[in-house]
């Protein structure tokens, strides 16, 4: 994270994940009071066109058509990676590699072979590796577990039909 309290996040992909993130991170700072402030610092698309649109309607500051790029510049502090899964590991490695943190639509990756690569990396580096989970903070679940924590609705039982 930058100095002065902005965590400076890249997104890559711009379809229809990229357009939810962009949401997201658009949000954050209304939705949360958070001493960090998300800046949308760049936006990563092969469509140069896309790309471009994405950053006028999302207010992304800058576009890159090239993930390499984009993970060697010095003004990006997280990289968001809303691309084909397949691509998730090796984006994710040469990120961390990059020193960059890294948050990943799920699924995290095509196997628990590129799981373990992406782990080991993130640890290396010592950075985040984190997967979006878009009801992980959703009032009702939170309740839930509470409600279940607290024993208040007996023996819980999963059964699989």
């Amino acid at each position: 994270m930058a100095k002065n309290g902005e965590l400076r996040v890249a997104l890559i992909g711009t379809q229809f994940m990229g357009k939810a993130h962009s949401n997201a991170w658009s949000q954050v700072n209304r939705f949360f009071d958070s001493p960090i402030k998300v800046v949308k610092q760049a936006i990563c698309g092969r469509n140069e066109e896309r790309a471009r649109a994405m950053a006028d309607k999302w207010q992304w500051k800058s576009v890159e058509t090239d993930w390499k790029k984009l993970i060697e510049r010095d003004d990006v502090d997280l990289v968001d990676i809303c691309t084909p899964n397949n691509n998730h590991c090796e984006i994710a490695v040469a990120a961390l590699k990059a020193g960059k943190h890294v948050a990943i639509e799920k699924p995290l990756a095509m196997n628990v072979k590129e799981a373990n690569k992406m782990a080991e990396a993130a640890k290396a580096a010592k950075k985040m590796n984190t997967v979006w989970y878009n009801y992980r903070r959703v009032p009702a679940l939170s309740l839930a577990r509470q409600l279940v924590q607290e024993g208040r609705i007996g023996r819980i039982f999963h059964h699989v039909v």
